[in-house]
C-alpha cells in the first residue's frame, strides 16, 4: 500500500479527530491546548475538568470557563464548511432514521465509534457546534440522546410517559406489540418503530434480553443477584427446567458479566422459596402452582383436594402433572399403608 493511500484510511478512520483539529487550527495553541483538554482531544482522549486544566494552565477555572465560551463563538463561525456540512448531514440522516432521536450511545454503534474515544470525543465537539442537532438529557427521565427537531422531544416524552401508566397499571414485562397496541389507542398514527425509538431513549424504561418490556428497576428487566437471574429464566421459558439448563440460559442470554458457576445456581433454586423441585435437579416456579413436599406428600394433597378415592391411574397422572418422577416412584409410595388404603376395586384413599 503506497504512503498516500495509509495516510487516507487513517483520515477516514479518524474522520471526525481531523475535523476537530482542523477547525481548532487557526487558534493559538494554547487556546487549542485548552479545548483539547476540555473536550478530549488530546492525551488519553477523555475530557478533562475545568479544574484539573486551571491547575495545568496556572490559572482559575473561571478564566478556564471563560476562554473556552469566548472563542467557542469564532469556532461557530468557521462551523459552516462543506466538510463540516456533509458530516453533519450523515449524522441527521441517522437520527431520521431513528424516528428523530437516538440515545448517545447508540448514534455511536451506527457510526462503528463504540471503539474509538478519540472519534467519539472529536464527534461529541463537533456536534456541540451544530445548530441542526440538539443533545438532550433528563436526568433521572432521559437518557443522553440526540435529535433533529424539538417537536420529536415533545412526542417522545408523551409516548414514554403513557407507556410508563400503562406497565404500572398491568404490573407486568410486556412485549413491544402489547405496548404498540395499548399506545395506538391514545396515538392513532404512532408507528411500532417510532414507539422504540422513543423507548429506546427513556432512563426509566427498558427492555430485557427476551425482548420484554418494563421499568428498570424490576427483577424482570434488570436482575442483579442469581435468584433473580433464575426467575428471569423460568418466567421467560415457562416451563420447569433442570438447574444445568438454567445455567446455560443464563449464561447464554449473558445475565451476568462472569461465567454461571452451577453449584451456585442449585444452592440458591434450594434456598428460595420461589423455586420448587419437581424432579431430579428439575424446578418450577411456585407462582405456577406447584408445592414444595414429597411425592407422597402430593399424593395426600390430591387426595384431600378431590375428597373421594381415586385409581391408581389417575393419582399417577395428577402427581406427573406437578412432578418430574418415575411411574414406579409413585406406585412405591402408593403402597405405604400408614397413609393411604386400597379397596376392592383398588381404588386408593386416604387412610
Amino acid at each position: 500500500m503506497h504512503i498516500q493511500e495509509k495516510k487516507k484510511n487513517n483520515q477516514e478512520k479518524e474522520r471526525f479527530f481531523v475535523l476537530a483539529i482542523e477547525l481548532l487550527a487557526d487558534f493559538p495553541e494554547r487556546v487549542q491546548n485548552i479545548f483539547k483538554q476540555r473536550f478530549g482531544l488530546s492525551g488519553s482522549f477523555l475530557p478533562q475538568t475545568l479544574d484539573e486544566i486551571g491547575e495545568e494552565n496556572n490559572v482559575t477555572r473561571e478564566r478556564i470557563r471563560q476562554i473556552i465560551a469566548d472563542n467557542k463563538k469564532q469556532i461557530s463561525k468557521k462551523y459552516e464548511t462543506d466538510k463540516l456540512k456533509k458530516e453533519e448531514s450523515a449524522i441527521i440522516f441517522v437520527i431520521e432514521n431513528n424516528c428523530g432521536i437516538i440515545k448517545e450511545s447508540d448514534i455511536f454503534l451506527s457510526l462503528n465509534l463504540k471503539e474509538s474515544t478519540k472519534e467519539v470525543s472529536a464527534l461529541k465537539f463537533l456536534v456541540g457546534f451544530s445548530r441542526k442537532i440538539s443533545v438532550v438529557l433528563e436526568k433521572g427521565f432521559l437518557e443522553k440522546s440526540w435529535i433533529s427537531s424539538i417537536e420529536t422531544l415533545g412526542r417522545a416524552k408523551k409516548i414514554i410517559i403513557e407507556t410508563e401508566k400503562i406497565l404500572r397499571e398491568k404490573n407486568r414485562t410486556l412485549s413491544s406489540d402489547e405496548i404498540h397496541q395499548s399506545l395506538v389507542s391514545i396515538f392513532p398514527d404512532l408507528s411500532k418503530k417510532a414507539m422504540l425509538s422513543y423507548l429506546g431513549s427513556s432512563f426509566r424504561i427498558k427492555s430485557n434480553q427476551f425482548e420484554k418490556w418494563g421499568l428498570r428497576n424490576w427483577p424482570e428487566i434488570s436482575p442483579k443477584g442469581s435468584r433473580e437471574k433464575i426467575y428471569l429464566i423460568l418466567k421467560e421459558v415457562g416451563k420447569p427446567l433442570h438447574f444445568l439448563q438454567i445455567v446455560k440460559l443464563i449464561d447464554r442470554y449473558k445475565l451476568g458479566e462472569k461465567k454461571t458457576h452451577p453449584q451456585t445456581i442449585h444452592n440458591e433454586l434450594i434456598k428460595d422459596a420461589r423455586f420448587i423441585l419437581i424432579g431430579r435437579g428439575i424446578y418450577a416456579l411456585s407462582e405456577w402452582g406447584y408445592h414444595k413436599g414429597t411425592v407422597r406428600d402430593v399424593i395426600v394433597d390430591i387426595l384431600q383436594k378431590k375428597e373421594r378415592s381415586m385409581s391408581r391411574e389417575e393419582i399417577t397422572q395428577a402427581v406427573l402433572d406437578v412432578r418430574k418422577v418415575k411411574e414406579d416412584t409413585i406406585a412405591i409410595n402408593l403402597k405405604d399403608k400408614n397413609f393411604f388404603k386400597k379397596d376392592k376395586q383398588l381404588f386408593y384413599s386416604l387412610k
